[in-house]
């Protein structure tokens, strides 16, 4: 059975992620520096079954609990990648003051070089982007989760997002699969928190939706990031087996991620790594 790993509390710093605290919901927000993420402690959990909102695979996961890495002896890695969406990136759009936030080469990158991977997709971004999202779902190699509704922050305080009260928690992130849905393919019950921030009161209004919450425990970088040598090199660095790593195809805020992108892909290989999606990862247990 596989152990899932959880990030124990830090000094408050720039980003937020969450660790397991043993508590009735098991999570408590830490701060993280820019591009490194702690040293995770096992926490293990019983199996249970979960089926996607398409209808297909069951993969044991635990409820009330955010994942960020499983502990196996395989070498297994598991690379995500999140789309972002607000009104006031909406509004850059309309106004043409940003290009786009869909960054088909990372795309093209993944399927040229058949890597698996699993995306969080906030709906919003579904929504402006109907055709990317078509391919991305009917794709073997890929399966889609859900990045939220309206990619606000379900904490206070997090990044410059504006706030979701928590009565609203729970709608948005229905709405969000619901959004998903009638789109079909490859899709997953699992939740991302925007900007990985979350605390006790948004996993206790979150809870009545039964998804599994993904963060992860390598930091890329690559959001608002410059210098592409310093994302693969900070993913070649961090990762393990067993590692999630968090990416982006927001182009215009993760400018650097498809140049990054192929050595990441060819160092985690040169390594033995096998890159996986997350719902196979959540079954792998020690090698053979």
């Amino acid at each position: 059975m596989p152990v899932i790993t959880s990030v124990p509390a830090l000094t408050p710093t720039t980003s937020s992620i969450v660790a397991s605290t043993g508590a009735t919901v098991p999570t408590t927000t830490v701060a993280l520096p820019a591009t490194t993420l702690p040293a995770p402690t096992t926490v293990a959990f019983d199996p249970a079954a979960i089926v996607s909102p398409s209808g297909t695979s069951a993969v044991p996961h635990p409820l009330g609990q955010v994942i960020s890495r499983v502990e196996t002896t395989k070498k297994q890695i598991a690379i995500t990648f999140d789309s972002n969406m607000t009104d006031d990136m909406l509004a850059k759009l309309d106004k043409g003051t940003v290009a786009t936030y869909a960054n088909t080469e990372v795309v093209d990158i993944l399927e040229r070089e058949k890597v698996s991977a699993t995306f969080f997709l906030a709906a919003k971004w579904v929504q402006r982007y109907p055709e990317l999202t078509k391919r991305l779902v009917s794709s073997p190699l890929w399966e889609v989760g859900s990045h939220s509704y309206e990619h606000k922050g379900f904490t206070p305080k997090c990044y410059t997002l504006a706030v979701l009260p928590p009565s609203q928690m729970a709608d948005d992130v229905t709405k969000s699969f619901d959004t998903l849905k009638p789109f079909g393919g490859n899709q997953v019950p699992y939740f991302r928190f925007p900007g990985l921030c979350v605390d006790d009161t948004a996993m206790a209004a979150i809870a009545p939706t039964n998804v599994t919450v993904i963060h992860g425990d390598v930091a890329s970088g690559d959001a608002f990031g410059t210098n592409a040598q310093a994302i693969t090199d900070q993913v070649l660095h961090a990762a393990k087996s067993g590692s999630i790593v968090v990416m982006h195809i927001t182009k215009a805020n993760a400018p650097k991620t498809q140049d990054a992108l192929p050595g990441i892909i060819k160092g985690l290989r040169d390594k033995g790594y096998e890159l996986v999606k997350v719902s196979q990862l959540l079954t792998a247990g020690p090698a053979a």
